[in-house]
């Protein structure tokens, strides 16, 4: 006898997703899942974990609004409920989203639990940062269909999502995963191989370690070197990448004219200085360097104020991608964002 292969559910007919974990990704993913008119059943063994969540999600829901995201002027809570288990979430959803903290003990402790209770053919999305996905379907009985769905904060606004998979994950679940990014208005970038930490936050890190080499030298001051990436490098790279920045960088001669032109500078430039590692004193400097840049106002405050400026720039990105002489749209911000 011939058995048929499991299927997946469409992407499209997904009506319901399992939310383990809802700290500040969790209850983030979980804003975008109720704009989308999707049912949240969500686990979390934390205290007042339901008053928490319905905060972050009221506090996230304006501007959801302001980017078109969602059409109501509440976010519908009554489609969000709290379960005992997240066996129990998985096994009532119709998809897994797991957002458990990067402590590998826990994340695989739970995600054994998570796949033992959903059907075979349910999908498991991971939003891990930095563990690779093979090491967590070792957890797995049913490993070929988790794959990391890897967002960026916070994740109600911010297009991007890394998705990445595993030794053992099929070709098919990936290309589930970057349809149903897409579904949500993300802008999912599909991931060859992996690498710890995946790739972006890799390409933001370099940033991060020269930053700090900068502040610990004494090349700049803290305000100095933040105003470098907003004032220098933010503007462009709303508009394009590193690469495409270069490519422009060499005139009518593109990267070839670039590299012929500054070539031994640029490898110069692009060999990382070489820091000790976070010492009690770099950490000191850091925290001295975030009261700095903050001007010490309270994190709270500065998140309302990210959030806010947030929609005015993706709408400007949005609409900046439209016009880009590009004809392939495909891989478009401005289809999926």
């Amino acid at each position: 006898m011939n058995i048929k292969p499991r299927l997946h559910m469409s992407p499209d007919n997904v009506r319901s997703v399992a939310v383990i974990g809802t700290g500040s990704v969790g209850a983030s993913w979980s804003a975008l899942f109720l704009a989308h008119g999707l049912e949240v059943i969500a686990y979390d063994p934390a205290p007042d974990v339901e008053l928490r969540t319905h905060h972050f999600i009221n506090e996230a829901w304006p501007a959801l609004v302001a980017l078109g995201k969602a059409n109501t002027p509440k976010p519908p809570l009554d489609r969000l409920r709290f379960v005992a288990t997240a066996a129990q979430a998985a096994l009532e959803a119709h998809v897994v989203q797991e957002n458990v903290p990067e402590k590998p003990d826990l994340k695989a402790r739970v995600l054994a639990e998570i796949d033992a209770a959903a059907a075979p053919e349910k999908i498991i999305l991971s939003s891990t940062g930095g563990i690779t996905p093979s090491v967590m379907q070792a957890s797995c009985a049913n490993p070929e269909r988790l794959v990391v769905l890897h967002p960026f904060n916070p994740s109600h606004l911010m297009p991007l999502v890394e998705v990445v998979g595993g030794k053992h994950t099929k070709p098919e679940v990936i290309d589930w995963a970057m349809t149903f990014a897409r579904h949500l208005g993300k802008q999912p970038i599909r991931l060859n191989a992996e690498a710890k930490g995946h790739m972006t936050n890799r390409l933001q890190f370099a940033l991060v370690r020269e930053a700090v080499a900068c502040l610990i030298e004494g090349i700049a001051s803290a305000q100095d070197i933040d105003a470098a990436v907003r004032y220098g490098l933010a503007p462009r790279w709303t508009l394009m990448g590193s690469l495409l920045t270069l490519h422009l960088a060499g005139g009518s001669g593109g990267m070839q004219g670039i590299l012929a032109h500054a070539g031994k500078a640029i490898e110069e430039w692009w060999t990382p200085a070489t820091l000790p590692g976070l010492t009690p004193q770099i950490v000191e400097r850091l925290t001295a360097a975030a009261d700095e840049v903050s001007s010490r106002q309270p994190v709270e405050d500065w998140v309302h104020w990210r959030d806010e400026a947030l929609v005015s720039l993706l709408g400007l990105q949005r609409d900046a991608e439209r016009q880009a002489p590009h004809g392939d749209t495909e891989h478009s911000t401005q289809e999926s964002a």
